[in-house]
């Protein structure tokens, strides 16, 4: 008597690229993150120093640290508006780098005064890096 193994093993094997699928799709790597490549992520206000009532831009780049720009990498624009508790940065906005590493967010006249920094969450092989912070219309 004769069995077939054939739809186990497809099976099995579904399962199986199924899981590194989703490791992949989900960023969970074996590499921790202090053996990742560290990364610097740089921060700007054009004008640098905006006044109550006036747009403005936040801009800066993300390279690695041996200099090399890191495009098309999500990056997070971060705000304690005035009162807020120090230090306490909540999500505004998220973008991508360009292929130069650069990126940019716009503020629009009514935003209020505020802290700013941006983050990069990190992407294999990449570190996670945090700007400094920037303070607008104080």
């Amino acid at each position: 008597m004769k069995t077939n193994h054939r739809p186990q093993m497809r099976w099995a094997l579904g399962i199986i690229c199924g899981i590194c699928l989703l490791l992949m799709i989900t960023g969970v790597s074996a590499v921790p993150q202090e053996e990742r490549i560290p990364t610097i992520i740089s921060i700007a206000l054009d004008p640098a120093k905006p006044q109550i009532g006036q747009p403005f831009y936040i801009t800066g780049t993300l390279i690695s640290s041996t200099g090399e720009p890191l495009g098309n990498k999500w990056i997070i624009l971060e705000s304690t508006a005035a009162g807020a508790t120090p230090g306490k940065f909540q999500y505004l906005k998220v973008t991508r780098t360009e292929r130069d590493g650069s990126y940019m967010f716009f503020r629009p006249a009514a935003s209020p005064p505020e802290d700013l920094q941006v983050r990069f969450k990190g992407l294999y092989p990449y570190a996670a890096s945090v700007s400094d912070v920037v303070k607008a219309k104080k």
